[in-house]
């Protein structure tokens, strides 16, 4: 019997890399979301002077870069290790989802 209720279903992590400048955090956080096929958007906010406004009236100044926008939550720099969990977390309940309920995440779902 599949549950009729898609609420209770996750979809793919939305995540979005706010920097200013390549560092040695970043390649290891890129190199960690192609492992996990994990898709993102990279923001320089060397270029986006809006965002960069928006994220600090949002978080404060200074901003400590790069920063995660991950699910709704923003994460300053956080460990890489937080984020494979984080990452882990979801893949573990999409295919929980796909083996108990035969089907994969719904798209609109938040």
């Amino acid at each position: 019997m599949k549950y009729s209720d898609n609420n209770h279903l996750e979809r793919d992590p939305t995540l979005i890399i706010y920097c200013k400048e390549w560092c040695e955090y970043l390649q290891k956080l890129v190199n960690l979301l192609r492992v996990k096929q994990q898709a993102f958007t990279f923001i320089d906010l060397r270029f986006d002077t809006k965002q960069a406004k928006a994220l600090i009236s949002e978080l404060g100044n200074p901003l400590i870069l790069p920063v995660l926008f991950l699910n709704g939550t923003y994460h300053e720099k956080p460990p890489i290790s937080k984020v494979k969990s984080i990452l882990d977390r979801y893949q573990w309940r999409k295919q929980v989802d796909h083996k108990y309920y035969g089907t994969l995440p719904a798209k609109n779902h938040q």
